[in-house]
Order: C-alpha cells, then sequence, then structure tokens
C-alpha cells in the first residue's frame, strides 16, 4: 500500500482507536472503581505514573529513531538503515538495564516516601504492583525501536490495527478477571501480558513482513555521538512531560491522600483523551515532515503543509472542547458521580491552552529533522520546573485545582509563547500565518457552538440519554457552522466528496 494511503487510513483507524480508547478506557474507570474502591484505583493511578518517570531514561530514542530511519528511508540508504537499528538495539539494551536498577533503587523507598498519606495495606499494594509494572516497562523499552521502524516506513495500518485489537483484548480481560473476583493486582498483570503479545507482533512484522535487516558490525562512532547529542534534547521533553503529567498525581499523593490522587487522575485521563485526538493526524503525518526537511523543501512549503495538518486538529479539537465545556459536569456526574466533581476543572484548565498547543504539535517534526530543537526543550524545560513549584504552593492552598492551574501557567509560557517566537525568528516559520490561517479559523465557530450548548444545556434530562442528545444537537451545530463558516473551498470540495463517495 502506498505512503498516501497508508497515511490516509493510518488517521482514519487512529481516530476508530481512540474512539475505542475513549469509550472504552472510560468505561471501565467507574467499573474499576466500583469493584476495587476509590483507594485502590488512587493507588493504582499513582503507581502508573512513577513506574512511568522510568521512562525519562529513554531520553527519547523512540523519536530519535523515527527522524534517522526517516532520513534512510528518505534517501534510500539500507545499509545505514541495518547499522542504525543495530545500534539502538544495543543502546535501549542498555537503558533497560539502568532502568531496572533505578526501579530497584525506588522501591525499597516507596514506604518511606508515602507512609504520612498512605496506610500499610497501600503501600504493601503500591509495592507489588510496582514490581510487575517495572516488568512492563523494561518490554515497552525495548519493543520502541521496532515501532520507530514500522512509523518510519509508514506502515500505519499494522501499528494501528493491532493496537485496537490488543487494547479490546485488554478491555475484556479485565472485565473478567475483575467480575471473577480480581483486584488491582490482576489488571496490572493483564497490561504486562499484552504489552508482551505486542512486543512478539512487531518483532514478527519487522523481520518476517518488513525483512528488515539488522547490522551490529562497523558501528560509526560519529553517528553514535550524533544520536546522543540529537535524543539528549529529545530527551527533555520526555523530562518535560512527566513533569506536566505526572508529577501532579506524584505531590497530591504526598500532600493529600490515595482518593484525592483517584479524582485528579480521573481530569487527567480526560486531558490524555484530548491529547490523544490531535497525535492520531501529527503521529502520522510525522515521517511526511521529516522528509520534507530532508529533501530541502521551503518554510513556505513547509508551513502550508503544517497549516494544513493543524486545520484538520483544530477542527476535531474545537467541538471537543466545546462539548466538554457545555456538558463537562454533567458527564462526570454521570460518568463517576458528584464525589468527583473537582475532575471538571482539574481537565478543563489544560485544555484551553492545549488545544492550540496540540495544533502546533507537528512543528515539533520539523525542529528535530532540522536538529534545531535544542532551544525549545530548554524553555520547556524550564516551564516545567516553574509547574512543579506553583503545583506545590497552590496545591497547599487550592487542592486539586491548583495542581491543574500549574500546568496551564506552564503551557501558556512554555509551548504558545517562547516556543512560538522561537519558530518564527530563529526557524523562519510563517507562524503569524500559522496562527491566522491553522489555528484561529475555528474560534469563531467554538464561540457560537459553546453559546448554542449552554443555550440548550438545561433542556435535556440529567441521563445519559440527555447527555448524548444534548451533544448530539452541539454536533450538528457546530458541523454545519465549521462547514459554511470555517472550511476553505479545497476542505470542503473534499467533504462533499466524501459524501457523493459514500452515496454512491
Amino acid at each position: 500500500m502506498e505512503a498516501a494511503k497508508q497515511r490516509k487510513f493510518g488517521v482514519l483507524l487512529g481516530y476508530v482507536s481512540i474512539a475505542i480508547r475513549n469509550i472504552l478506557g472510560l468505561l471501565l474507570i467507574p467499573f474499576i472503581i466500583h469493584y476495587v474502591g476509590v483507594e485502590q484505583y488512587g493507588v493504582y493511578s499513582l503507581v502508573s505514573s512513577i513506574i512511568l518517570y522510568l521512562i525519562i531514561l529513554e531520553m527519547g530514542l523512540a523519536n530519535t529513531a523515527i527522524r534517522f530511519l526517516s532520513k534512510y528511508q528518505a534517501t534510500k540508504d539500507i545499509s545505514a538503515q541495518s547499522r542504525f537499528i543495530g545500534l539502538m538495539l544495543i543502546i535501549y539494551s542498555g537503558v533497560t538495564i539502568v532502568a531496572m536498577a533505578v526501579g530497584g533503587v525506588f522501591y525499597f523507598q516507596l514506604p518511606a516516601m508515602f507512609s504520612a498519606s498512605f496506610s500499610a495495606n497501600e503501600i504493601l499494594l503500591l509495592q507489588q504492583t510496582f514490581l510487575i509494572l517495572m516488568v512492563n516497562i523494561a518490554m515497552t523499552l525495548m519493543s520502541n525501536t521496532f515501532t520507530g521502524v514500522i512509523t518510519a516506513k509508514e506502515r500505519f495500518v499494522f501499528e494501528k490495527g493491532s493496537q485496537v485489537i490488543l487494547f479490546l483484548l485488554r478491555c475484556a480481560f479485565v472485565v473478567f478477571a475483575l467480575w471473577m473476583g480480581g483486584d488491582i493486582i490482576d489488571i496490572v498483570v493483564i497490561d504486562t501480558c499484552i504489552n508482551a503479545l505486542q512486543l512478539l507482533m512487531r518483532l514478527y512484522y519487522v523481520f518476517i513482513n518488513l525483512k528488515i535487516k539488522i547490522s551490529f558490525s562497523s558501528i560509526d562512532k560519529t553517528l553514535v555521538k550524533e544520536v546522543f547529542g540529537y535524543t539528549m534534547f529529545i530527551g527533555l521533553n520526555v523530562i518535560v512531560n512527566q513533569i506536566n503529567w505526572r508529577v501532579d498525581n506524584f505531590i497530591i499523593g504526598l500532600m493529600v491522600s490515595s482518593a484525592a490522587v483517584a479524582i485528579y487522575n480521573i481530569g487527567n485521563q480526560l486531558v490524555l483523551s484530548f491529547i490523544a485526538f490531535a497525535s492520531a493526524i501529527s503521529n502520522v503525518f510525522t515521517p511526511k515532515i521529516v522528509k520534507m526537511v530532508t529533501l530541502n523543501a521551503s518554510a513556505e512549503d513547509i508551513t502550508s503543509e503544517l497549516i494544513r495538518i493543524a486545520r484538520m486538529q483544530m477542527i476535531v479539537l474545537g467541538f471537543v472542547l466545546s462539548a466538554f465545556i457545555v456538558f463537562g459536569p454533567l458527564f462526570i456526574n454521570l460518568f463517576v458521580g458528584p464525589d468527583f466533581k473537582q475532575a471538571y476543572f482539574v481537565a478543563l484548565l489544560p485544555m484551553f491552552p492545549f488545544i492550540f498547543v496540540l495544533a502546533q504539535s507537528s512543528t515539533n517534526a520539523v525542529l528535530q529533522a532540522m536538529n534545531k530543537h535544542k532551544v525549545r526543550s530548554l524553555m520547556l524545560l524550564a516551564t516545567a520546573i516553574l509547574n512543579i513549584f506553583i503545583s506545590i504552593s497552590l496545591v497547599d492552598q487550592y487542592g486539586l485545582v491548583g495542581a491543574a492551574f500549574g500546568t496551564m501557567i506552564a503551557l501558556i509560557l512554555g509551548e504558545l509563547v517562547a516556543v512560538g517566537i522561537y519558530l518564527s525568528r530563529v526557524i523562519g516559520l510563517e507562524m503569524s500565518r500559522f496562527y491566522s490561517q491553522g489555528l484561529g479559523f475555528i474560534v469563531p465557530v467554538m464561540l457560537a457552538s459553546i453559546g448554542f450548548g449552554t443555550y440548550i444545556e438545561s433542556e435535556f434530562s440529567r441521563s445519559w440519554f440527555g447527555l448524548s442528545s444534548g451533544v448530539f444537537t452541539m454536533l450538528v451545530v457546530y458541523s454545519l457552522l465549521t462547514f459554511y463558516i470555517a472550511c476553505n473551498a479545497a476542505e470542503r470540495h473534499f467533504i462533499k466528496s466524501l459524501i457523493s463517495r459514500e452515496k454512491a
């Protein structure tokens, strides 16, 4: 299947995957809470956040692999590709060993760290789940090289399709295990087994289907330096993401309780679902952008491609944010109950800047392809550290909402203000055109839709049927406004062609 079709089906499968993950994933949360309790779910949320700190040791090697392999794909250098994959396997083996050693040290510190806010049984559960998830992280690290190969080859149908199938299996096993009387330990065991199966599937596809060759000979020291020089600053982005999305759970676990972690995690899950809507598009187009930069496309052409991607993202994200603003409180009340109402503000505050951050995310591929991502990484690290201090201060005064406000401030100052200036003045992208044509075009439609939604919201019953009816009504209005006001002629022609093709 040619690359253009792979990207098309990759986006489609990406959204199918997102729909399934968000609908089933969110439905699983109250199901899990019902069977294991708020405290156990809080422990599970916390240990998942802590264990992912070990991903920092990967230092962004997965993105590095995609960048180099996409470059070799563009230049058709098969020999260099084989040597690079061999080098990455060696590096990932070393990273995995270090991650397990660090995790082992951290394991023994858990009782002392959480003795003030967790009970003895909760700490024991925390340690047990931590050990199992360490195995999970080891497999994830070793799998990332092969994920990079599949992405660089633009084989999105396999990657996205296998994710959908495995996630459905995971949901089925979790429901069955809890129904049979299982607990959080059973869930993390299931997650680890599913991850092992995914690793085996990727190995089979890379070596049997793609017939990729690996070479461990003639490892170029210059390449090693280039890889580490490049990935070091990609790794800073990983650190930034861990701070912005995981450190709040850690702070709340230390300063409040396991129940508070559970509430915060509900809001965090909604934000991560919001992020997934954008990444389904940007991840698919990353190899294309890397190839454009590698083949010396002009700044004007690159900006135009970035605008095209951003517009697709903004149309989707604009509706999701608008609907959540209006119907979010009702959704959370129906979803997990009134005790979790603070989760609405935990999710909403970061979503405001994030809609623009996510639509701008494809610019990261440009910086990485140009090897000019270092300054961006340092700027975001500075604002992420600021986020820690703001969150500690505001959690003490305002609880969970204070932590979410700290994340919002970090996103605005780092991703929008500082990075936007850098992309325009240093990289030379036409950011003013990008903001007006790629981001700002949907804002009037969002405001009109929110106004309409607020007006009709009280007319619907406080039930799942009422929520679904309200969201659908808002979707119809949003779609019509988008088509006739926001979309350009090419986009309207594309939509009409899809409709006429369906009718045919």
